[in-house]
């Protein structure tokens, strides 16, 4: 369930559509939105909307107008407060006239991305949906973006917008990917996506990559034995691979044959229908592939023209805090469309 969703706003058209999901979302959950306006350097904000503040802030000043923003300030400052309060109350209107009943603007200053999961902790938000780039964030640098470190750090789901080349603000999710190795958060995913795509009518796409990385121990646990195959359980029988029992394959590879991998996704993919029918979703397809996990994910959903990737923070194979090997970083860093990280 989704009660409280949080989503900065910045003016850039990452952050736009970025709203455009978060109050799609808050109005079909009737949930909290909060939007946040964090101070940005003035150099990371376009001239013609730095001119735009100025220029309204000036005749707001010359009226008479509470404008909200501290007068003993600078005038840089002043405009980019200013910016703020301009950008939140469009966001708001926005908002409302879509049907969120709740919303809550909120500006601040600091590290952005600090800041971020700060008021999302605050406010035990179940979801922080924000732009792949804002102004001033060059694409290149990776680990040092304000998207990456809330993506990484957030307490709750996060959902990154990516922009596809050529699309408009707002196109709506149509089709949602959702990679599943039978480990809890992909259950999570799983389960979340098909209450989103319940409500927002659309499609899912279950998938199940045949990876060698978790040990036995936590591919037996993601299943039910007693409905493999006689083949299949003995392929996960700790005696044939007594050293790689306890160990993730990063270290000791288990080899386990791909009929019985094939076996173990089938029935994982299973579960996951049976979660998403449940909710009345209808399942597009189900896909068992061979690869590198976070490889096959970006390009079945490049494949299928997914509109998100809905995927656990932390799979079968490893811990998320090793960041630059996991699977949910790299599908995040390189995917075609919207990625949602669900904790």
């Amino acid at each position: 369930m989704i009660r409280t969703i949080v989503t900065p706003i910045d003016g850039s058209v990452h952050a736009q559509m970025a709203l455009d999901m978060s109050t799609d979302l808050a109005a079909r959950y009737d949930a909290e939105l909060v939007l946040l306006n964090i101070g940005v350097r003035d150099d990371n904000v376009p001239d013609e909307l730095y001119n735009a503040a100025a220029r309204a802030l000036k005749d707001a000043e010359s009226s008479g107008q509470d404008t909200g923003v501290p007068p003993h300030q600078s005038h840089r400052l002043r405009v980019l407060g200013y910016l703020g309060h301009m950008l939140l109350g469009q966001a708001r209107r926005q908002a409302e006239s879509r049907g969120v009943k709740r919303v809550e603007t909120v500006i601040d200053l600091g590290d952005a991305g600090e800041r971020i999961l700060h008021h999302a902790k605050e406010r035990s938000a179940d979801l922080i949906v924000m732009g792949s780039r804002g102004f001033g964030e060059l694409k290149g640098l990776v680990l040092g973006s304000v998207s990456h470190k809330v993506f990484h750090l957030a307490p709750c789901s996060c959902v990154t917008v990516h922009r596809k080349d050529g699309q408009p603000a707002l196109e709506g999710i149509k089709t949602i990917l959702v990679p599943t190795d039978g480990s809890d958060q992909a259950d999570r995913a799983v389960d979340l996506a098909s209450d989103i795509a319940a409500r927002i009518g659309a499609k899912l796409i279950l998938m199940y990559v045949m990876w060698r990385g978790p040990s036995l121990e936590k591919l037996r646990a993601s299943i039910d034995m007693d409905r493999l195959s006689e083949s299949a359980r003995k392929e996960l029988d700790p005696a044939l691979h007594p050293i790689a029992e306890h160990v993730s394959s990063a270290f000791i590879p288990p080899v386990v044959a791909k009929d019985a991998l094939k076996e173990i996704g089938e029935q994982v993919l299973a579960r996951g229908k049976r979660t998403a029918e449940a909710k009345g979703v209808e399942i597009a397809d189900l896909i068992v592939i061979d690869g590198d996990p976070a490889r096959k994910i970006v390009q079945i959903a490049s494949h299928e023209k997914a509109d998100l990737i809905a995927i656990g923070s932390r799979g079968l194979g490893g811990a998320e805090g090793l960041l630059a090997g996991s699977v949910s970083y790299k599908v995040n860093h390189t995917s075609p469309c919207s990625c949602m990280v669900v904790r």
